[in-house]
């Protein structure tokens, strides 16, 4: 039986990045995932994710926000690859929208760069949005955009390079924890481990079943769109990434044309199911929601899409990142069901997850991310 310091599961956005922390610290570390790298299966592709600050959902993300930034920045610096474009960034709806004060609250409190536009401003320095008379929107220049493919590459190429193991297309189907190590089975062959990360998504519910983890699988339908004319308007340099609160817990989302068209998705209100049964087609019913906002709002936009593609969000009841030991087994970690806005925050959560299994403790305050949150204690 093959040995190691540590085995991960999962290859995506956070199973990548915790390799690559873990191979900074010497772990001997092996990596097993299901599927190829940089596969459709999950959350991790799309071609571009959103990273921002000024985080509405709670202000408690902000500091790993900010120290996700300066990681991906290191990685660019160690790799010489571009992982990340600062475009600006736009939280656009109502004054009281949960979106806009939520934003200007983490804003305000941790004196990140910011402005708040009215109508009129915002149409005089971003001419593709149409917003309605009674929203605003908070302007966050430092925002942008994340290529997640090159992200998972740079990751998994660097940890490769201090000797970690990556086996992809070999899928875990069972393990067993001793007094001091946990041995894994996958379809192939056994190993043992001193500590095992289960960083699978949406899997992680069938890889742990004695927790009954309370995670839902959500899909969703990503759209690509070429503008009508003035294409000009929506590339990195005009248009910022963007999040748009058209209705109470209704938001849509988008990312300027980096080569491929303009991003655009509803972001939440998709169908649940279990990971395996997801349903890949994209249908009339799902572009509908998403032409019908692009129609009122970026109304240069309002076409028929040029590409498509579904992608999962794994989702927690209060949509919190779990972070967390197992609570019967303390060499067992669980991380990375991220409800649908992790990607941007993968380079600092595998620096905190490699902390935790090597060293027992970690610099920053994960509170928020527990198990016993959720009653699994």
């Amino acid at each position: 039986m093959k040995r190691f310091e540590t085995i991960v599961v999962g290859c995506g956005g956070m199973g990548s990045s915790i390799s690559y922390h873990l191979s900074r610290r010497g772990a001997r570390t092996l990596v097993l995932e299901r599927f190829k790298l940089n596969h459709e299966n999950g959350s991790s592709h799309g071609r571009t994710k959103i990273i921002r600050t000024a985080y509405f959902e709670d202000p408690r993300y902000v500091r790993l926000a900010k120290r996700a930034f300066q990681l991906w920045a290191a990685l660019e610096k160690e790799t010489g690859r571009r992982l990340l474009e600062v475009t600006g960034g736009l939280m656009i709806g109502k004054p009281d929208s949960p979106i806009v004060v939520g934003s200007l609250r983490s804003a305000r409190e941790y004196s990140l760069p910011h402005s708040l536009l009215d109508t009129k401003e915002l149409a005089e320095r971003f001419p593709a949005f149409a917003a309605s008379d009674s929203e605003r929107a908070l302007y966050e220049p430092n925002a942008g955009i994340l290529f997640p493919d090159r992200c998972i590459e740079a990751h998994k190429e660097m940890a490769e390079e201090e000797g970690t193991k990556f086996h992809f297309g070999e899928r875990v189907t069972r393990w067993e924890a001793g007094r001091s190590l946990v041995t894994i089975h996958t379809e192939k062959e056994t190993y043992a481990a001193e500590k095992v990360i289960f960083a699978a998504g949406p899997w992680n519910r069938s890889l742990l079943p004695d927790l009954r983890l309370p995670l839902e699988c959500e899909r969703q339908v990503i759209f690509w769109f070429r503008p009508s004319t003035r294409g000009e308007l929506f590339n990195p340099r005009r248009m910022p990434i963007f999040g748009w609160e058209v209705g109470r817990g209704r938001i849509f989302y988008g990312i300027p044309n980096t080569g491929h068209g303009v991003k655009a998705a509803r972001h939440h209100g998709g169908r649940v199911s279990p990971p395996d049964e997801v349903d890949r087609r994209v249908t009339a019913e799902d572009e509908a929601p998403v032409r019908t906002f692009l129609k009122s709002r970026l109304p240069l936009l309002d076409r028929t899409p040029i590409s498509s593609m579904t992608c999962t969000y794994t989702n927690t009841p209060d949509g919190h990142f779990v972070i967390d030991r197992h609570p019967r087994h303390r060499n067992i970690w669980l991380v990375s069901p991220c409800s649908g806005h992790g990607f941007k925050f993968s380079s600092v959560i595998g620096e905190i997850v490699s902390e935790l299994a090597l060293r027992g403790f970690t610099r920053q305050d994960i509170s928020l991310f527990s198990l016993a949150r959720l009653g699994i204690t």
